[in-house]
């Protein structure tokens, strides 16, 4: 097995680092997407887990976060349609991996979780396999067309690289609620009090995105579940929903649930959900995350076509 930093280049010229972490002769690839204020880094246990199973991982850092914010200063500072941007970004990276003609599945967590249920609506014949992690669904679409609607209306070019913090709270600040007594503003994200405190103590993590930030982000969440667009998912793509039924994202198993119902009765043929009592956002870093890793090997090692058929699409 093998860590190494790598830069993906896109067709406009611009340039993004993230990690590979590979292995001699795998079965597969399997592209990690993180979620929002934090970094790729962080994924390193469960991407060596995927290596001893046959699985070579790719984790790409977000803009304005990790590898790609050289100074602590530019956190959360992202280019314009950074959410759609990204989305396409994901693709790049898919069609990479798709050159070793081995098949390529996605895992997201959290942001990175309403970037690959766009995904799956724009570029829908390019992967059979997907894990979303930490996510919501069509029981908040108000929510997220309140959001955005704010933002537009508030965000504008002389105040993008301002800090969102109106809309941080809006978003973010009633998560911590459902825990009192608290310990720290954080406690939402894990139950696992280690790591909590790793994630404050990372300067790379938790900081605060800009207004310009929110805005996109709102943005891109806002079209999720119009029809024109999530009805062009194919029906033979499978789909495991995953999440802690402590976690707030999801409204505490709600949001999960009405995506997994919202696909099936879109006729997609094979969605399974999994939520975990007891367990908050990042199930992933949870003392109890080695049944969520052996829950999603089983759910990539399930039959799946074979690569040339894979490739054929």
């Amino acid at each position: 097995m093998a860590r190494e930093i790598v830069k993906q280049t896109f067709s406009d010229g611009s340039e993004k680092l993230g990690y590979a972490w590979t292995i001699k002769d795998p079965i597969a690839n399997v592209i990690i997407v993180t979620g929002m204020a934090e970094t790729a880094i962080r994924y390193d246990d469960f991407a060596n887990f995927l290596n001893k199973n046959g699985y070579d991982v790719f984790c790409i850092d977000h803009y304005g976060q990790g590898l790609n914010c050289p100074t602590e200063d530019m956190l959360g500072h992202v280019p314009p349609s950074f959410f759609s941007k990204s989305v396409k970004d994901i693709d790049s990276l898919v069609t990479k991996c798709r050159v070793s003609c081995l098949p390529t599945y996605i895992f997201a967590h959290s942001m990175g979780s309403f970037m690959l249920q766009d995904y799956i609506q724009r570029f829908t014949e390019h992967v059979n396999k997907v894990i979303i992690c930490g996510t919501d669904g069509p029981n908040d679409k108000l929510l997220f067309w309140a959001g955005y609607t704010i933002a537009r209306l508030t965000v504008h070019k002389k105040n993008r690289e301002k800090p969102g913090t109106f809309l941080n709270k809006l978003s973010f600040g009633s998560y911590n609620n459902h825990f009192k007594p608290t310990r720290t503003e954080y406690d939402w994200l894990s139950k696992n009090e280690e790591n909590v405190d790793k994630y404050i103590a990372d300067p790379y993590c938790g900081f605060m995105p800009s207004k310009g930030f929110y805005r996109e982000f709102l943005k891109g969440n806002n079209r999720l579940f119009k029809r024109k667009f999530i009805t062009k998912i194919r029906k033979d793509m499978s789909v495991l929903l995953i999440a802690g039924k402590d976690d707030p994202v999801g409204a505490y198993g709600k949001g999960p649930t009405a995506l997994a119902k919202l696909y099936k009765k879109l006729g997609l043929q094979d969605v399974q959900l999994k939520l975990y009592d007891g367990l908050r956002h990042e199930i992933l870093n949870e003392k109890e995350h080695q049944v969520v890793y052996d829950d999603i090997l089983a759910f990539l090692k399930e039959e799946k076509k074979s690569a040339e058929e894979f490739i054929g699409k």
